[in-house]
C-alpha cells in the first residue's frame, strides 16, 4: 500500500512522530489529530517522578485538547526528534526516539532577554499503525531522562 505524499513505510511512521512534536511547536490540534488514532494511549506517568501529575490519557480528542491545553498553546516551545529506530512489521510499527523538548512562557521564548525555560530531555516509545495511506501513534510512552531549568515555566 503506498502511503502519502510516496514515502516509504519507515517514513511515513517516522512522519507519524515529526507531525506530533511539530504540532506542539506550532499549537496546532489538527496536526496533532493527524499523527494520533482514535483509541490513542498516551502514557505520561514516568513524569510523576519529577513532580508532575499526570494519569494515561485515553482518546485521540482528549490527548489533543490536553497537549493544547498544557504545551502548545501556553508556551513557546522547539522540540526536536532524533535518535530514531523504527521497525516496521505490515502495518504495524515500533518507534523509539530522543527528544529535547525546550518550553518558554508565551511570549519569552523569542526574546535573549527571558532566559527562564525548562528543558526536558525525553525518550519516546511509540507503536504506530497505519490507517488507510498514513501512519499514526496508537500507543505514546514519554519518559523524561533529565531536566534542566525552571520547572515552574510548565505551570500554567
Amino acid at each position: 500500500m503506498s502511503n502519502a505524499g510516496g514515502l516509504t513505510d519507515r517514513e511515513a511512521a517516522i512522519d507519524a512522530i515529526i507531525r506530533f512534536v511539530c504540532s506542539l511547536d506550532e499549537a496546532d490540534g489538527g496536526l496533532c489529530a493527524s499523527s494520533l488514532t482514535e483509541d490513542m494511549i498516551m502514557d505520561l506517568t514516568p513524569f510523576n517522578r519529577i513532580g508532575m501529575d499526570n494519569e494515561p490519557v485515553t482518546g485521540k480528542a482528549a490527548v489533543v485538547e490536553r497537549l493544547m491545553a498544557a504545551v502548545g498553546r501556553p508556551l513557546d516551545t522547539t522540540h526536536m526528534a532524533t535518535n530514531i529506530r523504527c521497525t516496521i512489521d505490515g502495518d504495524t510499527a515500533q518507534l523509539r526516539c530522543t527528544v529535547l523538548a525546550q518550553h518558554f512562557r508565551r511570549g519569552e521564548g523569542p526574546s535573549p532577554e527571558y532566559q527562564d525555560y525548562y528543558l526536558f530531555g525525553n525518550q519516546y516509545k511509540a507503536s504506530e499503525v497505519r490507517e488507510g495511506n498514513m501512519w499514526k501513534v496508537s500507543r505514546l510512552l514519554i519518559s523524561p531522562a533529565w531536566t534542566q531549568g525552571n520547572p515552574d515555566v510548565m505551570r500554567v
